[in-house]
């Protein structure tokens, strides 16, 4: 123990034991003094506890919160049993196509990029007098000496080479389009005893709905026609064919992704490859109960879909689907209800 350790020690002792009240200046002791101390030195103080004695008086209250009738829970004028359902979609193979604002765009950056970029040279590809070298010589001629095939002939070090704009209906604002490019393409690979090639529209095979090769360049989905219930102008109960999504019931303790993919085979078949998008939905419908048809009410929660290959495949199916079609989000609209509509729109994409 050092020295200044033993004074602060004996200082602390002769305070403790005075027999008079001493004053004590406003000072801090150290902390090495503080841990000096015994336990058994320490003493303890402790006041007598006050006895509680209540308030005298009326009760304290709040008038207006007691003139507020109390709140008794009611039970539920309706119930819903949970559902599932999914939403089978074939995405877009082809890319959408492009506005006439973009074809003059794409078109006007070709023609500025043949004015920045050197000119192509001809024999660093094909010798002279070769095969190749007649080839080129017989297709540079319809292009007006241009290597490109998609600036409609544009020659950016010929004496038009300023003339790079393209007039509107002109013939040259329709050189950088698919079909005009396809065409050199497929006359270019053909022979000239050869016969051309038809080449398949871009929209595919759009009068049968019932095709996964229709709409190429936008999303369809997978839509099925079952029986049910409506009231004419009459007032009597007629079946009706409703357009909907694939749904059905739970079972068991099943969750929300293993039943879509149960309900999927079940309506449309096992000759499908599919893949469930995640396991939580992507939107929900309500579908309120009914005393005149005997309905009760019901949330759907329908699940994301794709279809890799196969086809639908309704033949003794246990939903009573009748029939099937895969339609773009713009042909289901004009198909449904209002109400269903309205429900589903949000969880259909845009193309």
């Amino acid at each position: 123990m050092s020295a200044s350790s033993r004074g602060c020690g004996r200082a602390a002792w002769r305070l403790l034991h005075s027999p008079r009240p001493i004053r004590l200046p406003r000072t801090y002791v150290g902390a090495s003094c503080v841990y000096q101390f015994p336990a058994s030195q320490i003493r303890g103080y402790a006041v007598a506890a006050s006895t509680y004695k209540p308030l005298d008086g009326p009760p304290s209250h709040l008038p207006h919160i007691d003139a507020v009738p109390p709140v008794t829970p009611s039970p539920g004028s309706s119930t819903y049993k949970i559902s599932t359902g999914i939403i089978l979609s074939r995405p877009p193979l082809l890319t959408e196509s492009a506005t006439p604002f973009e074809k003059a765009f794409y078109l006007y950056q070709k023609r500025l990029n043949e004015r920045l970029a050197l000119p192509f040279t001809r024999y660093f590809y094909h010798k002279k007098d070769q095969p190749a070298d007649i080839e080129w010589k017989a297709r540079v001629k319809e292009r007006n000496g241009v290597a490109a095939r998609d600036v409609g002939g544009y020659r950016a070090y010929g004496e038009e080479g300023w003339n790079d704009e393209v007039l509107i209906g002109g013939e040259g604002s329709k050189v950088g389009e698919w079909e005009h490019i396809a065409g050199k393409l497929v006359e270019e690979g053909l022979g000239e005893d050869a016969e051309r090639v038809q080449l398949e529209s871009r929209k595919g095979n759009d009068e049968d709905k019932k095709s996964l090769a229709r709409k190429l360049d936008e999303t369809v989905y997978l839509v099925v026609r079952k029986k049910g219930k409506s009231l004419d102008k009459e007032g009597k109960e007629v079946d009706v064919d409703v357009w909907e999504f694939p749904r059905g019931d739970l079972r068991g303790s099943e969750v929300l992704h293993t039943a879509a993919e149960r309900i999927l085979t079940q309506t449309a078949g096992p000759n499908m490859n599919t893949w469930i998008v995640g396991h939580v939905p992507i939107g929900s419908l309500t579908i309120k109960p009914s005393a005149k048809f005997n309905r009760e009410g019901e949330k759907v929660f329908y699940m994301k879909g794709r279809i890799m290959a196969g086809q639908v495949d309704l033949k003794g199916n246990e939903y009573k689907a009748e029939d099937f079609m895969w339609l773009t989000r713009s042909e289901i609209e004009g198909l449904v209800t209002k109400r269903f509509w309205s429900q589903v729109s949000g969880m259909l994409g845009s193309r």
